[in-house]
């Protein structure tokens, strides 16, 4: 069987419809069904899928919390996390990437970008796997920006508490300095800090490179992490609607 994928949903005629959906997929997926986040967050701790697809409004726990615990309570924090809506509301697109949602979906679904969605987060999860067990083996990594997010790279170091400083290689260079995976320092050409951050995960062109090493500079980061990625979050969303409309 291929890879495990966790669906959500209060309405047993859209975990139908999932299921259909995923089972017709020529990968073989395995499904797990769930009616609300509180069982969700049970199979997820038990079960472990490689991807998890839930709606946003439900009884008991509803999709904004079930991500949130996933993220920061549970055994798979970088599960790849789809919600999905069934109307355009951008302040609860917002609520749902700062959760730590991945993508966002609206119904009735569409079976063929759903397919290629699901695909898309899975072959950046193999990504981030191989870049783990590199840094692992190795004093650092590198790779493309087109296969893997700075708020991706960001949130594998931070799980990893990992030591370095991260180069970003793109139509300016950037570093983001990390210490016991805490953000502590970002520059940009000119900019520094917070302001920094925000404008190099825009960045969707270009390399990266990760070097373990001790951190002796002053910090400039003054928020949390976890606030400092949520907003990039933000960003990223924002960065990709726009691309989208134009």
């Amino acid at each position: 069987m291929g890879h495990k994928i966790l669906i959500v949903d209060d309405n047993p005629n859209v975990l139908r419809l999932l299921n259909i959906s995923l089972s017709k997929a020529p990968q073989k997926y395995e499904i797990i069904e769930a009616e609300n986040g509180e069982i969700a967050y049970e199979l997820a701790n038990k079960e472990k899928p490689d991807l998890i697809i839930s709606d946003i409004m439900m009884p008991q726990m509803d999709g904004i919390e079930l991500c949130w615990m996933i993220r920061e309570n549970s055994e798979i924090p970088l599960v790849p996390f789809i919600f999905l809506t069934s109307f355009d509301d951008a302040e609860m697109e917002i609520r749902g990437f700062r959760a730590g949602a991945d993508e966002y979906l609206n119904k009735p679904i569409d079976r063929k970008e759903l397919l290629s969605r699901v695909e898309e987060l899975l072959a950046r999860t193999q990504n981030l796997k191989s870049i783990e067990k590199k840094s692992e083996a190795h004093k650092g990594f590198s790779g493309d920006l087109k296969d893997l997010s700075i708020v991706e790279l960001v949130q594998m170091l931070n799980l990893n508490k990992k030591s370095g400083i991260l180069h970003i290689h793109s139509d300016e260079e950037g570093r983001i300095y990390l210490k016991d995976g805490q953000l502590y320092a970002v520059e940009a050409g000119d900019l520094q800090g917070e302001e920094a951050m925000y404008k190099l995960v825009a960045k969707t062109e270009g390399t990266f490179s990760f070097e373990l090493t001790d951190i002796t500079i002053e910090p400039n980061i003054h928020n949390s992490t976890m606030n400092v990625i949520m907003e990039a979050c933000r960003i990223m969303d924002e960065t990709h609607h726009k691309d989208q409309h134009e």
